[in-house]
C-alpha cells in the first residue's frame, strides 16, 4: 500500500515556501501556523511594510490550533502539507514535533526551499550564506508582507547545523520532476 504524503515545507521566510504552495494548488492541503496568526492577530505596519502582527500572549493559541489541525487531519489519511520554516535552534524543534506525530501510513518529505539559493560547489560557505540572504533580504521587501531581516539571518544560521532525520526524504524546490510526482500523490 502506497503511503500518504505528508510534506514540510522547509526554508526561510521568502524563500518561495507560501509560492511553490499557491502555483502547485496545495492551499487547500496546507496547514500554515502564519495564516492561523493573521487570522488571530492581524498584519501591522512596520518601516512602510505590512508585517503579520506576532503577539507572544497568542502564541500558545496559534501552536494549539495547528497541532489539532495537523492531528486531525493525519488521523483521517488526509495527504498534507505543512506552511512553516520547520527549523528552530536551540531547544526548539518544530520539525521533531510533528515527526513525533505521524504515523506509520504515512511517508514524510521534506521540501528544502532555501537550497536553490545555494552555491553548488560550496552551499554552506560564508560566501553562499551571505549571497542567499541578500536575495532572501530583497524578496522579504518585495512580498505581500515581510519579516523582521533577524528572523530570516537566524534561520540562515541554523540551516548550516540541520541534520535530515531519519525516515524523511528530502527533495530540493528545483526538483521538478520529483515534485510532480509527489504533488500528483496529494491531489490525486
Amino acid at each position: 500500500m502506497e503511503k500518504i504524503p505528508l510534506v514540510l515545507m522547509f526554508g526561510p521566510q521568502a524563500s518561495g515556501k507560501s509560492s511553490f504552495i499557491k502555483m502547485n494548488n496545495l492551499e487547500n492541503y496546507t496547514i500554515s501556523a502564519d495564516k492561523i496568526r493573521i487570522n488571530l492577530n492581524g498584519f501591522m505596519i512596520s518601516d512602510g511594510h505590512k508585517q503579520i502582527k506576532f503577539n507572544p500572549d497568542s502564541e500558545p493559541v496559534v501552536w494549539q490550533i495547528f497541532d489539532l489541525m495537523l492531528k486531525t487531519r493525519l488521523a483521517q489519511g488526509l495527504p498534507t502539507v505543512v506552511d512553516n520554516t520547520n527549523l528552530g535552534g536551540g531547544r526548539v524543534n518544530p520539525m521533531q514535533a510533528i515527526l513525533d506525530l505521524v504515523p506509520d501510513n504515512y511517508q514524510v518529505y521534506l521540501v528544502d526551499c532555501f537550497e536553490p539559493l545555494l552555491d553548488r560547489d560550496a552551499p554552506l560557505s560564508e560566501a553562499s550564506l551571505a549571497r542567499a540572504l541578500r536575495i532572501l533580504s530583497k524578496r522579504n521587501r518585495d512580498r505581500e508582507y515581510s519579516v523582521d531581516l533577524a528572523i530570516i539571518e537566524r534561520f540562515v544560521d541554523y540551516y548550516a547545523q540541520f541534520e535530515l532525520p531519519a525516515g524523511v526524504i528530502k527533495l530540493s524546490s528545483s526538483d521538478a520532476e520529483q515534485l510532480q510526482d509527489l504533488i500528483g500523490q496529494i491531489i490525486q
